[in-house]
C-alpha cells in the first residue's frame, strides 16, 4: 500500500523548504524557542503573503483550495523546523470555523485579515476549574442589550499576548445540560477588563492566564447561535485533534537514531547497547502509528466525510505514545539527557530534553487523555457515556 501523500503534498514540501531556507534563518530558529510565544509576526505577514495562512480553506469562500494532504505537508515541515507555527495554527482552525459558522461579516471582514496576516486569535476554551472538559466552562457572559457583559478566567491562552481576539467560550445559561448553555464569542484583547498575565512553563513555552472583568464585547462579535457554541467548539477542535504530533515524533526518532550512531570517546556507539536498539525500535513505531493515525485523518477530511472520534484517536495515541517515549529515553541516557541544547554534551541535539519537558502537556492540549478516550468509546464503539 502506497501511503505517500501524492505529487500536490510533495510540491508544497518544496515550496515550504525553499520559503524556511529563504526566511527562516538559524538565528531566526533560536530566537524562536527562546521566546516560546508560539508566533512571530513577522514570519506570519511572510507566509500570509504567499498564501499560505488561508491554503487550506475553500476556494470559493477566498482562500487557497489546498487538499487536506497539502495542509498536513504544510504544519509538517513548519514543526519540524521549530518554526514559531502556533499562531498559524490558531489563525487557520479560527479561519475555517468562521467560514463555516461564522456571520457573513465576520466571513467578509474578519476572515480577509486573517489570511492578509493583519490579525491573530489565541483560543480561549481552559479554565482553572474545568481543565479541557470544556463544557465546564464558567466564564459567564450576560446580554446586556446588543452587548454582552464577560466575566471570568482563562487558562492556557497561548498567543494571547501577541493575538487582536481571543476565540473564547463562555456559558449564557444554566438552564440546560451543560453543554446546551454555552455561547462562543470573539473577544478583543485590548477590550477594557481583559488583563493577560505570562504563564512560564516547563517546557520553554510563553502561555497565558486572561482575567476578564466586566468585559462589554458586541453581539456581532458571537460566533453561532446563543447557547449553541457547543457545535462551534467541537467543529474547531475536530481540526485541531486530528493533527496528532507525529512530525516532533519523527524529529525525535532522526535525532535520537544519530545520537545512536555516533561513536563515544571510547569508539563505541550507543547502538551497540541492546537496550538503545531496543528503544529506537519502540520509538519508531509509535512514530509510524502516529503518522498512519494522522493520515487516516487526513484521508476523510479529504474524502468529506465525518472524522467521528478519529481525530481523538489520534491525538490520544500520539501525546501519549510520544510522552512514554520521551521519559523511557530519558531513563536510559540518564543525566546526560537533561542537557539542553547549545549546552556542552548535550545529547541528540538537546532532544531528549525538548522532549521531557514539552511532552506532559501533549496529553492535555485540545483536550485531555481521559475525555479523548470517552470520546472514542462513545462515537467509535458505541458505549455509554462516561461524563
Amino acid at each position: 500500500m502506497d501511503f505517500r501523500l501524492g505529487p500536490k503534498a510533495e510540491e508544497v514540501q518544496r515550496e515550504i523548504r525553499a520559503f524556511l531556507e529563504k526566511h527562516f534563518s538559524e538565528a531566526d530558529r533560536r530566537e524562536s524557542i527562546e521566546d516560546g510565544g508560539g508566533h512571530n509576526w513577522d514570519l506570519y505577514r511572510k507566509l500570509a503573503a504567499e498564501g499560505w495562512v488561508s491554503a487550506g480553506w475553500p476556494e470559493e469562500l477566498g482562500g487557497g483550495g489546498r487538499d487536506p494532504y497539502e495542509i498536513l505537508t504544510l504544519y509538517w515541515e513548519l514543526c519540524k523546523a521549530d518554526f514559531p507555527w502556533i499562531g498559524l495554527l490558531n489563525n487557520g482552525f479560527i479561519g475555517h470555523t468562521l467560514l463555516a459558522m461564522g456571520t457573513e461579516k465576520q466571513r467578509t471582514e474578519m476572515v480577509p485579515k486573517i489570511a492578509a496576516g493583519e490579525i491573530a486569535f489565541a483560543l480561549g476554551y481552559t479554565e482553572p476549574g474545568s481543565g479541557s472538559d470544556v463544557a465546564g466552562a464558567r466564564t459567564q457572559a450576560t446580554r446586556d442589550g446588543d452587548d454582552w457583559i464577560i466575566d471570568g478566567q482563562k487558562m492556557w491562552t497561548t498567543t494571547a499576548h501577541t493575538a487582536q481576539y481571543i476565540f473564547m467560550l463562555t456559558r449564557t445559561s444554566t438552564q440546560d445540560r451543560p453543554h446546551r448553555g454555552l455561547t462562543m464569542f470573539l473577544v478583543p484583547t485590548d477590550a477594557e477588563g481583559v488583563d493577560v498575565q505570562a504563564i512560564e512553563t516547563m517546557g520553554g513555552e510563553r502561555s497565558n492566564g486572561v482575567y476578564l472583568t466586566k468585559v462589554r464585547v458586541s453581539d456581532e462579535n458571537r460566533v453561532g447561535d446563543v447557547d449553541k457554541g457547543w457545535s462551534v467548539v467541537r467543529f474547531a477542535l475536530g481540526l485541531e485533534q486530528a493533527m496528532g504530533y507525529a512530525d516532533l515524533q519523527e524529529r525525535f526518532i532522526q535525532n535520537a537514531g544519530q545520537w545512536a550512531l555516533t561513536q563515544g570517546p571510547d569508539e563505541k556507539r550507543p547502538f551497540d547497547d541492546v537496550r538503545v536498539k531496543e528503544q529506537l525500535g519502540q520509538t519508531a513505531i509509535h512514530a509510524e502509528v502516529s503518522r498512519l493515525l494522522r493520515h487516516r485523518s487526513t484521508w476523510l477530511s479529504a474524502e468529506g466525510r465525518d472524522l467521528g472520534g478519529k481525530g481523538a484517536m489520534t491525538k490520544s495515541f500520539s501525546g501519549t505514545s510520544y510522552l512514554e517515549d520521551a521519559q523511557n529515553w530519558m531513563d536510559l541516557v540518564g543525566p546526560a539527557g537533561l542537557l539542553e541544547e547549545g549546552e556542552e554534551g548535550a545529547l541528540a541535539g538537546g532532544n531528549f530534553d525538548e522532549a521531557f519537558r514539552q511532552t506532559p502537556v501533549n496529553t492535555i492540549y485540545g483536550g485531555t487523555v481521559e475525555i479523548l478516550r470517552s470520546l472514542v468509546a462513545e462515537v467509535e464503539l458505541g458505549l455509554p457515556k462516561s461524563r
